[in-house]
């Protein structure tokens, strides 16, 4: 089987070696175009550059290439409507060329490359008529403009300072047919040239005018020094340069001089009409101002010549009559009142005619001035005032005598009352009709020394001073009063008070000695005393310390005279005398009393 399928192969092999293959003819091309029916247009950078082939047929395909054999497709379109085809190339560039165009038929190959189909460099836009512009050279502020008459909508005109190179100082473009407005924020002050150029549509910018002259910048008309009021106030108020019938825009600026950049205030007018310059302060003294105006569209004016102005007015001083001045004590400011004054009027309180210092200053309101001084001292004496009116300098000081500070009404001895009172409690002094706010002082003598008490009345009537101690023996107090707004009194005469009250001895039948036995404390007894009575008995007459010691002390609240036992160290056995005090409240101590013998 094996044999069989090689000797059909070799067959096969045979039989195609030696018949001969099948004849067809190769695949026609489209016919080459004539280089005669193609148009190429080389348009200006913005539009596309086109190449247009004649009697195309539905179907047909073009394309545009850089060179006869190779190169780049530029670009390429098919025929939808039978006549002239349109391949657009975004650009083919500025100088003239060539390109080579094929075309593809329907069921044909593409043709072969027309021979070069030349094209022309891009056109230059005709050069602007330089009579046909106009150059306005405004001030700072407002934009020069340059006018172009008879253009067409998408034309574009430039603006240059020089006719090569140079600066674009300018660019508009045209979007309504006719005359065009290029702005130019600023040419320059002085007069000069520029160059114009035009770029319309489908070419090149065009070569620059010749050079297209404008003028310099026009100065505003300077201001009638009789329409300028200038007002010098005081410090506090502005100062103002009023110019009389100014144009909405108009800018008025005042100078310190003729010459110079002292600019001192500047302004510009909204509303047609008079214009007000403020300016927080000329100077005190008179002196000139120099003043211009900038309209719309020119350059700031000439400076007026000078225009004086006079020195700052001051305040009319005041009259002594209107002024009121009360010294009060310590504790009270003293008041300086001005009467009949405008509201705002500053007051302005001095202790001198002349330099000094300011010790009190008020501003007026509509329920008067008062100037609150802390102390202008004790003695009398004088202060000035000055007042400060709006608009105006402070006035010259006015001199003012005040009195001395007044002292409170000296308090009577006979209203006085002192009470010595034994250690232990506190000693007092009563004055009597005071009134509230009224505070007492207590001396130890009577100019100078100390303090040894004082209380101020809360409540209007008697006034008790306490006094730790005055001592046991009997002496001298000096009282005084300070009442309100008023200096402290003087210190009353001397005011005798007794020596501290001693309490009254025992009676001797109010004493019980019970003498016990050996190793039992002794025992007294007496009678008859009051709860917080001290008792001490001592074992002689004078002197020597106490043996026993007692207090009053009960529980018993409707109790009046009570006793007390005290205890005492074991006597001797034999028979002696024993001593008993008694110190009562308020009271220093009784004399001693002897006691019936004991035994």
């Amino acid at each position: 089987m094996k044999k069989l399928l090689s000797k059909l192969l070799i067959i096969i092999v045979l039989l195609s070696i030696v018949l001969p293959s099948s004849v067809y003819a190769a695949e026609a091309r489209s016919t080459p175009l004539d280089p005669t029916a193609i148009v190429v247009t080389n348009n200006a950078s913005g539009t596309p550059d086109t190449v247009v082939v004649q009697y195309a047929a539905i179907g047909d395909i073009i394309n545009v290439y850089s060179s006869s054999v190779g190169g780049e497709l530029l670009g390429t379109a098919t025929a939808t409507v039978a006549g002239d085809l349109t391949a657009s190339i975004t650009q083919l560039g500025v100088a003239a060329g060539k390109v080579y165009i094929s075309i593809t038929r329907k069921a044909l190959l593409e043709s072969t490359r027309t021979s070069a189909v030349g094209y022309d460099a891009e056109a230059k836009s005709i050069p602007l008529d330089p009579t046909a512009i106009v150059v306005t050279n405004n001030a700072v502020g407002t934009p020069d403009a340059l006018v172009v008459q008879n253009l067409a909508i998408g034309d574009i005109v430039n603006v240059y300072s020089s006719a090569i190179g140079g600066d674009l100082i300018g660019t508009a473009t045209v979007k309504v047919e006719g005359d065009l407005t290029v702005k130019i924020d600023q040419i320059g002050a002085e007069a000069g040239n520029v160059y114009v150029s035009v770029i319309s549509k489908t070419f090149l910018e065009s070569d620059r005018t010749s050079a297209v002259k404008y003028d310099a910048e026009v100065k505003s008309i300077p201001l009638d020094p009789t329409k300028i009021i200038v007002t010098n106030n005081a410090v506090g108020t502005a100062d103002t340069v009023m110019v009389k019938k100014l144009a909405v825009g108009d800018m008025v600026k005042v100078y310190s001089s003729a010459i110079g950049e002292a600019l001192i205030g500047t302004a510009t007018v909204t509303v047609a009409g008079d214009l007000t310059v403020s300016i927080p302060q000329i100077g005190v003294e008179s002196g000139k101002v120099y003043v211009t105006v900038t309209s719309k569209a020119l350059l700031e004016s000439d400076r007026t010549t000078a225009l004086a102005y006079d020195a700052e007015a001051k305040s009319t001083p005041l009259d002594q009559p209107q002024i009121v001045v009360t010294n009060n004590a310590v504790g009270t400011p003293d008041t300086v009142v001005v009467q009949n004054l405008y509201i705002g009027d500053i007051v302005k309180v001095y202790s001198a005619a002349i330099g000094g210092a300011v010790i009190g200053t008020s501003t007026a309101t509509a329920s008067g001035l008062t100037v609150n001084i802390t102390q202008i001292g004790a003695a009398g004496g004088t202060v000035y005032v000055s007042v400060i009116r709006k608009t105006f300098l402070e006035s010259n000081r006015t001199s003012v005598t005040y009195a001395a500070e007044a002292k409170s009404i000296q308090l009577y001895p006979s209203n006085i009352v002192v009470t010595n009172n034994a250690a232990g409690t506190a000693d007092t002094v009563v004055v009597k009709n005071l009134a509230i706010g009224d505070v007492v002082k207590v001396y130890s003598s009577a100019t100078d020394g100390l303090v040894i008490g004082t209380t101020t009345v809360t409540v209007e009537g008697d006034l008790t001073v306490s006094i730790t101690q005055l001592g046991a023996k009997g002496g001298s107090i000096y009282v005084s009063v300070t009442s309100e707004k008023l200096l402290e009194s003087d210190r009353t005469k001397e005011i005798i008070y007794a020596s501290e009250a001693k309490s009254i001895p025992l009676d001797k039948s109010n004493i019980v000695v019970i003498n016990n036995s050996n190793g039992i404390s002794d025992r007294v007894l007496i009678q008859n005393l009051a709860i917080g009575d001290i008792v001490k008995i001592y074992s002689i007459a004078k002197g020597g310390p106490a043996i026993g010691k007692g207090t009053v002390i009960t529980t018993k609240t409707d109790t009046v005279r009570v006793d007390l036992f005290v205890n005492i160290t074991q006597t001797k056995a034999v028979s002696g005398d024993i001593y008993v005090s008694v110190t009562r409240k308020k009271l220093l101590e009784s004399d001693r009393t002897l006691a019936e013998k004991y035994f």
